[in-house]
């Protein structure tokens, strides 16, 4: 049975417009955010709050959309809300799978500081092959390439799990067994590569236009294709992932 036959076409047209409004909102916010002044008290408290919010919605969004193509029963309505509903008491629980994620990503990257001296470590070792500069790039693109993809595909198995059932120990074991299949592994290199190197190559792509006019609509017709396909390619790639998980182990 393929991922079509069991998902709702109506509910994924809601998720992905829910997603492209409420990401364009958060980015708003967060724009404003940044503007408000820090000179009095009722500012600083103001700012706390506004952050404290944003971040929980921010969380029950990503939930509510990890939940609805996690459950089975969800993927065959229409209706998200319920999806949502149900995930709104999961939300500390995928906060801190979050917090897991971005404090081994921070600890990862800092381990940036010590290529150099690795990669001149390894050429003495090997005594032979490319000279510690070409060692050290290898290394760096290494460290990005566990970051920016080995550990999200590790990571969103399990989220999905958490965001539809909490933190239980059994589930979270069998939705671990997805890492065992080549396929997903595929799948997630190919929406992961769609939902970040083509957005990544518009915004930074400046055709030759012969005014600033032109140029401007240019960007900005970029910038919304681009954000476009970003927001396809995060729905596709969750769904994919919670489905390959669904299969390993059924809520």
């Amino acid at each position: 049975m393929t991922m079509t036959e069991t998902t709702n076409c109506t509910g994924i047209a809601k998720l992905w417009l829910l997603n492209f409004v409420a990401n364009a909102a958060f980015l708003a916010v967060a724009y404003f955010w940044l503007t408000i002044p820090d000179a009095h008290g009722w500012q600083v408290a103001a700012t706390a709050v506004i952050a404290v919010a944003t971040v929980g919605l921010v969380l029950w969004l990503r939930a509510g959309t990890l939940a609805w193509f996690r459950v089975a029963e969800y993927r065959k309505e229409g209706n998200i809300w319920r999806a949502y509903r149900h995930s709104l008491r999961y939300i500390p629980a995928l906060g801190f799978w979050v917090l897991v994620l971005i404090v081994a990503a921070r600890m990862l990257w800092g381990l940036r500081g010590f290529v150099p001296q690795t990669a001149v470590w390894l050429r003495q070792m090997m005594n032979a092959g490319p000279p510690p500069r070409n060692i050290m790039n290898d290394l760096n693109w290494l460290l990005l390439l566990i970051i920016g993809f080995v550990m999200p595909a590790l990571w969103a198995p399990i989220a999905t799990t958490v965001a539809a059932s909490g933190v239980h120990p059994d589930h979270l074991a069998r939705s671990r067994r997805v890492w065992k299949r080549p396929l997903y592994w595929v799948w997630f290199a190919l929406l992961a590569g769609f939902g970040f190197y083509i957005p990544y190559k518009l915004v930074w792509w400046i055709p030759n236009l012969p005014s600033i006019h032109q140029q401007a609509w240019s960007m900005g017709a970029r910038f919304l294709l681009a954000y476009s396909i970003g927001v396809t390619g995060f729905i596709a790639l969750i769904w994919m992932t919670a489905v390959h998980t669904d299969r390993e182990d059924p809520l």
